[in-house]
């Protein structure tokens, strides 16, 4: 009743998106699996020949085997959702790369014009003189608009930050599918060895039952 209860507690958890719990608990089975195996043949010489050794081995990997499709399972869904954040970062990235190259030409533009009326100012005051109206409304609107300059300064700043935050993450996000696919391969390949191992212990078992038949 308890195995049965664990089992059910484990197949409702693999249902969830915690990835790094769900493959520790599919590989906690696996071990788990493996020294059943350990304990019933310890102590009993040529167990693992023999039909009851065979047919025990035979119950371990089929086990084994169903844990570790769940184990490709959950490396599938993992990578996939690597791939889609890989997706969304990268178009982030392109998102906000735009913004930056628009408002570093917006400030260039805005520097630029800055420097044109200050250079204006400078030939009004060597004309009417700093104590004119003219000169000093100018002026006023000059340092107005340098606020406005600092502003998109700023902003440069902040999307300069913002895109190289981004282009990490993306970064660390195609490690992270580099990663999975790797870890995906591995259990895949597991699945392979063992389905092969299953095989041969049905295959060992078959001649072992039929020359025990046979004495």
């Amino acid at each position: 009743m308890s195995e049965s209860l664990r089992d059910l507690v484990v197949s409702l958890s693999l249902n969830t998106d915690n990835f790094t719990r769900n493959i520790a608990s599919v590989s906690k089975q696996i071990r788990e699996a493996e020294s059943y195996f350990k304990l019933a043949s310890a102590g009993i010489e040529g167990f693992e020949s023999s039909t009851s050794g065979l047919s025990a081995k035979l119950s371990t990997l089929e086990r084994t085997l169903s844990l570790q499709k769940d184990a490709v399972t959950q490396y599938e869904r993992a990578l996939s959702a690597a791939n889609a954040k890989l997706v969304e970062t990268h178009d982030r990235y392109q998102e906000y790369s735009r913004r930056l190259a628009e408002a570093k030409q917006r400030h260039q533009e805005l520097t630029s014009y800055l420097k044109t009326q200050k250079d204006a100012l400078q030939q009004v005051g060597d004309a009417l003189g700093t104590d004119s109206d003219y000169y000093k409304d100018l002026e006023a609107d000059i340092r107005s608009f340098e606020a406005v300059v600092d502003a998109s300064g700023e902003d440069v700043q902040r999307l300069t930050g913002q895109v190289d935050a981004l282009r990490k993450s993306s970064q660390n996000t195609a490690d992270a599918v580099s990663t999975g696919q790797t870890n995906l391969n591995k259990a895949r390949a597991a699945v392979k060895e063992t389905e092969a191992a299953i095989r041969s212990a049905n295959e060992q078992l078959r001649v072992a039952q039929s020359s025990w038949t046979a004495a």
